[in-house]
């Protein structure tokens, strides 16, 4: 069986390996609009075809049936174009946009004699198909209600990925919205044994998770024509969970598919009193029996994400060959996306608004004139700095990017300009009328693509436009991580003319791209053409931070602490609400213009301060374990050496360990002397402060 692969996003990866896996199946060709992504694809699988288009994976590499994995909107046109060049169609979910495309890509099937399925995979997850067995076999009685439950990351890539600066995640434009990707899942189960809806209720609320104010939690009642249902679609709730629960005349069973594992709940026939003694010991021996087969099958590699998608899979095309009964038939498919265009009339979906947030008198009183942008306004450091910008009475503008939280923002009462520092076009709309810029954003998550674009793309924008608007002064917020540390001897001083890092790609993307975009500021500030400032921060701490962060060690769940060390190791640490004086100190002082300042608390606070002044008061019935800091390099050294062997990219670098846990001293005399820069929040107060933040949450 000849099989091409449409789309080499995330689900291509199962899709490629699980087809691989059936009897026979040769996969031909692979197919992307971006040539590099499909050719990445291709040379991972070793598969020979790569194409740009249905049309020359067709003519050239003949296959009998495409898998088609692109974004939803698209499922029509390919699958269509696919089917009328003679292929055999499965399409991942949702099957079409509508009721009316999904009707018309059936019609095509049957008029173009191949066979059309979805992706109802769950459907068939092993856990999934014990239950459905108990309700075929009757011991259910009759189904009278069904539970389904989806709760969902927001997360994930999928939400906050931009695919290119300053656009969406394709999930954002869909009729559905955020929900219509994701919403066939916990259906497709819940309609199988409601049967087709009489009757449907949607109500919904918002907790904020989603932008603008979109529901986050939903709840779907439905009256079927053979039972009751109720869906529950969280974006809110933790932990994510995913199960179903059926209830019948004879019996309840309760499907996790998360943890796959099935439960039963049959009639007792022993007294109430007992039952209440011995109800939680047949559950356990049903969970402890699920568990042990779990951990069994995935020591013999058995256990596998997205089971279902294997047995759907190979279950198509079984049906094309032996000419049996589609896994999910049109039927089932059709009323899926019948009931959910249902459900898009009853939930509010509004478009997301861009329009830019401006005053022409700000709610606060101002006492400078000076109008300040800022980058990264919406993180940990942006929203602190603002907020004192705005009590120093300081006209205040943000960048923010489409789907930040900029609730806290309208609440300060300042300007917000949608954007990305990435983006050329956006940005100079935000630097229209600004006297002053901070440049506090950055690519955070360590992913090497957004570092380029947000990290080195950004600052160079921001510098261009900083001199093309001829700004009075730019601050740009740099780090510590520039700094050679590995070269550093234990305990040396290391001030603002200190070597730099010799490899900062050993460092990791974050790091290099950091000294990267610093060496942009810097070759600004020769040319003498911009006023520049460069801070370089240590490890920012306080309200709404990271708590234990790997520079200190590995927290197990807030249960268990393992910290890096003997405890002695002196953190270098800057408390937010210090960073954010000194950041005010460099907007205000001719002085600090074209300089470069560490900006670090002076009071000297180790791990085991850290771990017994705080960490002790937020959780004090937490393990805590000093881990040897030899032990850990050696092991670190041995999966290098593995991970070399299996020529794999390894987890941490001796390197890395070495750069985090050097025990230097960055010294701060420079802003303390120029900018008379004193932190004002001793380490007792700021742990203060965090424990208040931590129960106040």
């Amino acid at each position: 069986m000849k099989i091409g692969i449409v789309g080499c996003g995330l689900n291509s990866d199962y899709h490629i390996n699980f087809a691989r896996t059936y009897q026979g199946a040769n996969i031909v060709g692979v197919v992307d609009r971006d040539r590099e992504k499909a050719q990445e694809c291709a040379t991972r699988f070793n598969i020979k075809g790569v194409f740009s288009s249905i049309k020359d994976l067709v003519d050239k590499a003949g296959p009998e049936v495409v898998h088609i994995l692109t974004p939803p909107r698209t499922h029509f046109a390919v699958a269509k174009e696919a089917m009328e060049s003679g292929c055999h169609v499965l399409v991942e979910k949702p099957l079409g946009l509508n009721y009316e495309e999904a009707k018309e890509l059936y019609d095509v099937a049957e008029r173009e004699g191949v066979q059309l399925c979805t992706m109802h995979n769950h459907f068939y997850d092993p856990c999934m198909s014990k239950a459905h067995a108990f309700v075929q076999e009757g011991q259910l009685g009759q189904v009278i209600n069904v539970e389904s439950y989806y709760g969902l990351n927001t997360q994930i890539s999928a939400f906050r990925d931009y695919p290119a600066p300053n656009v969406l995640p394709w999930l954002y434009n869909l009729p559905g919205g955020v929900y219509q990707d994701f919403m066939p899942h916990p259906l497709y189960v819940l309609l199988e044994y409601t049967g087709a809806p009489q009757e449907i209720k949607v109500m919904q609320q918002s907790h904020g998770v989603l932008p603008q104010g979109m529901a986050d939690e939903i709840r779907i009642l439905i009256k079927g024509e053979k039972a009751f249902g109720t869906l529950t679609f969280s974006f809110v709730a933790r932990p994510h969970l995913h199960f179903v629960r059926i209830y019948g005349t004879k019996m309840m069973v309760e499907v996790d598919i998360n943890t796959m594992t099935t439960i039963d709940h049959p009639l007792s026939s022993l007294p109430k009193a007992a039952q209440k003694a011995t109800y939680n010991l047949f559950e356990s021996w049903q969970l402890f029996k699920s568990t042990t087969a779990n951990v069994i099958n995935f020591i013999r590699g058995k256990l596998k994400p997205y089971q279902g998608m294997k047995i759907l899979i190979h279950k198509y095309y079984e049906a094309i060959e032996k000419k049996t009964a589609l896994p999910v038939t049109k039927e089932q498919a059709l009323r899926v996306i019948k009931t959910m265009d249902e459900i898009w009339k009853q939930i509010e979906i509004k478009p997301l608004s861009f329009e830019p947030v401006v005053h022409q008198q700000y709610p606060y009183p101002l006492k400078h004139s000076e109008k300040i942008l800022v980058t990264g306004g919406t993180g940990f450091l942006g929203k602190r700095l603002i907020g004192q910008l705005v009590a120093e009475g300081y006209p205040v503008r943000v960048l923010a990017r489409k789907l930040s939280d900029i609730e806290p923002l309208k609440k300060m009462g300042v300007e917000i300009f949608y954007g990305d520092v990435a983006d050329k076009t956006s940005l100079e709309q935000a630097f229209k009328g600004i006297d002053m810029a901070v440049h506090a954003a950055a690519g955070t998550s360590g992913n090497q693509k957004d570092c380029e674009t947000a990290t080195l793309q950004g600052t160079r924008n921001v510098i261009e436009m900083s001199e093309k608007f001829k700004l009075r002064k730019l601050v740009y917020v740099s780090s510590c991580s520039v700094y050679g540390v590995a070269d550093y001897k234990t305990d040396q001083l290391v001030n603002e003319d200190s070597t730099l890092e010799r490899f900062p790609e050993r460092r990791g993307a974050y790091s290099a791209s950091k000294q990267t975009a610093e060496s942009f500021v810097i070759e600004a500030m020769k040319t003498g053409k911009l006023p520049v400032v460069i801070l370089r921060p240590g490890t920012i701490y306080g309200p709404g931070g990271d708590l234990f962060s790997p520079m200190l060690g590995f927290s197990l769940f807030n249960k268990a602490f393992i910290v890096i060390g003997n405890g002695k190791f002196e953190l270098p640490f800057v408390y937010i609400d210090n960073l954010v004086e000194a950041i005010i100190k460099t907007i205000q002082s001719e002085n600090a213009n074209n300089n470069i300042f560490n900006v670090v608390d002076s009071e000297k606070i180790t791990k085991r301060d850290y771990m017994r002044q705080l960490i002790k008061k937020l959780y004090p019935g937490a393990w805590k374990f000093y881990f040897p800091y030899s032990l850990l390099y050696f092991i670190i050294w041995c999966q290098e050496v593995l991970f070399s062997a299996l020529k794999r990219k390894p987890f941490l670098t001796r390197y890395r360990l070495v750069s985090s846990q050097r025990n230097i001293r960055y010294e701060n005399s420079r802003i303390i002397s120029k900018l008379n820069w004193n932190p004002k929040v001793s380490f007792n107060g700021a742990v203060s402060a965090i424990v208040d933040h931590e129960k106040n949450k």
